[in-house]
Formats: C-alpha cells, sequence, structure tokens
C-alpha cells in the first residue's frame, strides 16, 4: 500500500499559517467536532464530520459528530477503528482491524454497523463512499500476482460486487484512488511503481474510462478529490526544487490554484473541493491552510476571530455550505474543527464537465441490490 507523506507539508503549513494578518471581521466560527487529538476527514452537505484520534503507529479510535459533542463508532473485537468518509445520508465508511489482524471495512448508520469484506483474495482498505452506496476501494494484487496486471484500485457497488478501476497506459502501472463522486466519477493517480520516486499522474475514470489529466511537464501529479462537476483538486509537481502547486482541473483544463512565482518556492496542495469549484488545502511561505474561491489562496488563518486562541491548520474537507473540516491548535491541543461562515456565500455552481457522462456502472436492481447488500454486510450488535 503506497501512502502519501506530507508530514513536511503540514508543519510548514502549521508553522506559517499563524503569522497572516487578520481582517476587521471574522468569517468563520470555529466549532469542536471531536475530542483532543483528534483530527477530521470528512464532512457531508449536512456538516456532520468524521475524524479519528491515534492511539499508535497504525491504531486509531474513529468518531462522528454533527457539532454538538461527538460519538465513538467501535466495531466489536477490534483493535482499531479509522473513519474515512461521510456521505450526505450520514452514511459513515471506515477500516478497521480485527483482535486477529485482519484488516476489514465498515459502515455505520444511525447506531448500527455493517461489516464489509475486502476485495476477494487481496488485503486493503477502503477510501471513499458515495450518497448511492459506492464505495472506492485500494487493493493489493493475489499473492503471487504480478504487479503489471493486477489494478489497485476497484468501485465496490451496492450488491457487493467488485468492479476494478483501470489503469494509465505506463509500464507496470498501478492506480492509487483517492475520491469517488455521486456520479461515479473516480480521481486519483496512476503510474509506473518504481521506487523511491513515484512518477504518477492524475486522472478521472467515467463508466470505465480513464482520461489523464493536463500537468506541467513533470511528475508526480495527484488527483485528490472530485466533485459532482466533474472538477477534481490536486497538485501538479513544478520543475524547481521538487516543488508543487496546488491545482484545480475543470473542463479537461488545468487552472493553477497555487499561483506564486517560482521564486516563491511554492509548495502547495489543493486537498479538496466543493461543488462550487471552492478549493481548501494547505500551502507554504505563510499561509498555511488556505480555501481558494476563483481569484487566490486566502489564509483561513486570517479568517478566523484573532482573539479566539485557535490556530488552523490541514483542511480536509469542504461541502457546499462552505463548512470546512480542518484540525484546529488551542493550547497546544489538537482538535477536529469545524469551521462555520458567518455569512452565507451566493455563488452559482459551474457546468457540468462535458464529455464526462457517467452511467450505471453495474447491471443491477433496487431489489437485488438490497437482498446482496444485505447478505454481504450483515449488521454487527454488541
Amino acid at each position: 500500500m503506497l501512502v502519501r507523506n506530507r508530514i513536511s507539508l503540514f508543519l510548514l503549513s502549521l508553522a506559517m499559517g499563524l503569522a497572516q494578518a487578520h481582517p476587521s471581521y471574522p468569517e468563520y466560527r470555529v466549532t469542536i467536532v471531536g475530542p483532543p487529538d483528534s483530527t477530521p476527514t470528512d464532512i457531508n452537505q449536512a456538516g456532520v464530520v468524521v475524524s479519528n484520534v491515534p492511539t499508535g503507529i497504525t491504531t486509531s479510535r474513529a468518531y462522528i459528530s454533527r457539532g454538538t459533542g461527538y460519538r465513538e463508532i467501535v466495531m466489536p473485537d477490534s483493535t482499531s477503528n479509522r473513519a474515512v468518509a461521510i456521505n450526505d445520508k450520514g452514511v459513515v465508511l471506515g477500516n478497521w482491524t480485527a483482535a486477529s489482524g485482519e484488516n476489514r471495512g465498515f459502515t455505520f448508520y444511525r447506531g448500527t454497523r455493517r461489516d464489509i469484506p475486502p476485495v476477494p483474495a487481496r488485503a486493503g482498505v477502503f477510501v471513499d463512499i458515495n450518497n448511492a452506496g459506492y464505495i472506492l476501494t485500494l487493493a493489493g494484487p493475489p499473492p503471487g500476482a504480478p504487479t503489471d496486471i493486477s489494478p489497485f484500485a476497484f468501485l465496490r457497488a451496492p450488491n457487493g460486487s467488485f468492479r476494478p478501476i483501470g489503469i494509465l497506459p505506463y509500464e507496470n502501472a498501478i492506480n492509487q484512488a483517492e475520491a469517488l463522486n455521486n456520479r461515479n466519477q473516480v480521481t486519483g493517480e496512476s503510474g509506473t511503481f518504481f521506487r523511491p520516486e513515484l512518477p504518477f499522474n492524475a486522472y478521472v475514470w467515467t463508466n470505465g474510462v480513464i482520461r489523464e489529466l493536463p500537468d506541467l511537464g513533470y511528475t508526480p501529479n495527484y488527483g485528490l478529490d472530485i466533485n459532482d462537476r466533474g472538477q477534481v483538486s490536486g497538485y501538479v509537481a513544478i520543475a524547481e526544487f521538487r516543488q508543487q502547486r496546488a491545482a484545480l482541473w475543470s473542463h479537461g483544463r488545468l487552472t493553477l490554484v497555487d499561483t506564486r512565482p517560482d521564486s516563491a518556492m511554492p509548495f502547495s496542495t489543493g486537498e479538496a473541493l466543493n461543488n462550487y469549484g471552492q478549493v481548501v488545502g494547505s500551502a507554504n511561505g505563510g499561509i498555511g491552510a488556505f480555501i481558494y474561491r476563483g481569484r487566490r489562496m486566502e489564509s483561513l488563518q486570517a479568517k478566523i476571530d484573532p482573539t479566539s486562541g485557535w490556530g488552523i491548520s490541514f483542511p480536509r474537507a469542504i461541502n457546499d455550505a462552505g463548512q470546512i473540516a480542518a484540525t484546529g491548535y488551542r493550547a497546544g491541543v489538537a482538535y477536529a474543527v469545524r469551521l462555520d461562515p458567518i455569512r452565507p456565500h451566493l455563488m452559482a455552481p459551474p457546468p457540468l464537465d462535458e464529455g464526462s457522462e457517467a452511467g450505471p456502472l453495474l447491471e443491477t436492481t433496487p431489489a437485488a441490490d438490497a437482498a446482496q447488500a444485505q447478505a454481504s454486510a450483515q449488521p454487527v450488535t454488541q
């Protein structure tokens, strides 16, 4: 399993974000949505946030919050639980480790937990879930199978069947999927598996067709999130000193979110976006956690009450109401927080990405989906 290392960017975000000047009035209120030491992973359109607290190098505890307290999500007989996504219906997707050491997935909805088995004969993790119940998962090859013929990303239908997501046409290529939208489009990065460098290229996958996204001629390039309009946020590599710029892809065109000159030695990531094309992420150079609303990166630290004592960093998700799931630091303690806009925005969403209409992925019926989902994901009770 490949894991992106964003520690250096996070440290820069935390150190630099506090240096920004503050506006004459705050734009966001800070709401705690996780226990001490928690970090968020997702937010849905209702403002419900999921987060995790690390308990070891590879173990954690999962939480859900609607903004008034928080609730732990625990699978019985587990040694670790991690929430990774939540859809607009309030269904939480996560990964859990059984006492036997086996890694599996789970969904949590209104107190009911369901176990999700991995791709048959493979080990992996679950990544994202959409409103229709499709689940994005990453899985390694079967034992003994060569990596150059084994897809690493799959889409799980509500009936429990898995469909592999293809790879870009590179030698010994693999697929690292990152996000799934409500039109069953997937974004991520695919490219040659070659350590220590990973010359990946960002892509969009739509109903069986994978399309590479434009870049600046260097690698690696990552697609980290995709909205329901077909827009993608992420980053592209630039030549100077192996740096990267936060990016937004729309209608097949690349827009640089980070437009600072090369002399600024930019290093930034477009972590997530909403259906209005607003991007949140982290950047160096005194910006820290930022929001991009079509003009420039703006420091989120500069948009909260400077007397609140909060330091804002590591935004991970933004919904259409403009609520942002981020990590807040106060008195040296980290919390999952939600930034709530004090004044609502009035914006029109961009049109759908032309040429990327997404249709049904698997021949199923609602009745068959319900029956097979019930069979493959039995409720778990204590």
